[in-house]
């Protein structure tokens, strides 16, 4: 079977190119209905790219075969912080939505309504549009901070008990919502607090498997690490979240106001993920700004993964800028380890070619 050339549509879609498309579907008619072409058309908000699209028969609520899993309409209403959206994104919303694409049809890698992706940032224009056509249940209201939707849907005592396919809470909703920026915390945290008198575990939340461990995103964990909302995880701390699975997103955005709410109730700074302690994963990832902030706590600078590599190595692999390198020595991280391959963190700069390294580490 001869492969469908849909990057030949993909390519006048990347450049905003109308006259080339409508020739391209013209010489290959079965592209068009392709998912990667609608997608990538939506995405970019290119309303009569969209609309060419569709007349050719591009289906509205085709999903990507990527492991995102898109619609046009979550690939069109998920917040991206590098790319912004413009009013051709409003208008592509409405064409999509005119030729019935489905609101409440949850994708993309979240597996979420496009009315759930579009409060993240939020989006105003997107959530006006998509109110209108989809189905709003408890989880929705709890993103929307939507309290009297909330009150009406918690008269039946198995809402607040009620997960989504991926075993969110609608407190996780409350959690992920950006609404709080226009609406102020204390809408969020009254709706948290109505869900959490309703019964809604304050710790419960999804579970999301990755490497060889599983993680569990706890409403907690999902108001720092996609909204920094420090009013609302303050609340959720009080009554007794566990500030332990939010470390790593904290750590890793390097925020001193996160660092300390997590300290004040007693985080775990050694705990391990996928093997590695925060300060190691600070180094892994090339995000080392947070890791003074542990140093002065007095984490265990020569704690070592399952392979022996402690944050010295991982320093000197990825060739961390030298003063954080400097910061781990002055705290007592020992140059001389050797890893479960014999190799210390300089043989590894060596290795690396992290010349700026190299003779810091001895």
């Amino acid at each position: 079977m001869a492969a469908i050339p849909y990057k030949e549509l993909c390519g006048p879609i990347a450049k905003g190119d109308l006259a080339a498309l409508a020739a391209a579907i013209a010489q290959h008619p079965q592209a068009a209905r392709h998912w990667k072409p609608i997608v990538d058309a939506a995405f970019g908000g290119r309303t009569e790219m969209v609309r060419a699209l569709l007349a050719a028969g591009a289906d509205a609520n085709v999903r990507s075969g990527t492991s995102g899993r898109h619609t046009p309409l979550t690939r069109l209403a998920q917040h991206h912080a590098t790319i912004a959206k413009h009013e051709g994104h409003v208008a592509t919303l409405r064409a999509l939505l005119d030729a019935g694409a489905d609101p409440n049809l949850c994708a993309g890698p979240h597996d979420f309504e496009p009315l759930a992706y579009a409060v993240v940032a939020p989006a105003p224009d997107f959530i006006e549009l998509l109110l209108e056509g989809t189905s709003i249940g408890v989880h929705l209201a709890a993103s929307l901070l939507d309290r009297r939707r909330l009150q009406r849907a918690l008269k039946d005592p198995r809402q607040a008990l009620a997960t989504d396919q991926r075993g969110r809470t609608p407190l996780d909703y409350v959690a992920l919502s950006g609404l709080w920026k226009t609406l102020g915390s204390d809408r969020a945290i009254a709706c948290a607090e109505l869900l959490l008198e309703a019964g809604v575990e304050v710790d419960r939340g999804e579970q999301i498997p990755e490497g060889d461990s599983v993680f569990l995103a706890t409403p907690l964990w999902r108001t720092l690490s996609w909204q920094q909302h420090y009013a609302l995880a303050e609340h959720l701390l009080e009554r007794g979240a566990s500030p332990d699975p939010a470390v790593f997103a904290v750590t890793f955005q390097g925020s001193d106001e996160g660092l300390e709410l997590l300290q004040r109730y007693g985080v775990d700074w050694e705990q391990r993920f996928n093997g590695r302690t925060p300060l190691m994963d600070l180094m892994y990832f090339k995000r080392p700004a947070a890791s003074r902030w542990l140093l002065a706590q007095g984490v265990n600078v020569n704690a070592a993964d399952p392979s022996g590599k402690t944050a010295l190595h991982f320093a000197a692999m990825r060739g961390i800028r030298s003063d954080y390198v400097e910061g781990l020595l002055q705290a007592g991280a020992d140059p001389n380890d050797r890893d479960s391959q014999g190799k210390t963190p300089r043989d590894h700069a060596v290795a690396n070619k992290r010349e700026n390294l190299i003779g810091l580490l001895g």
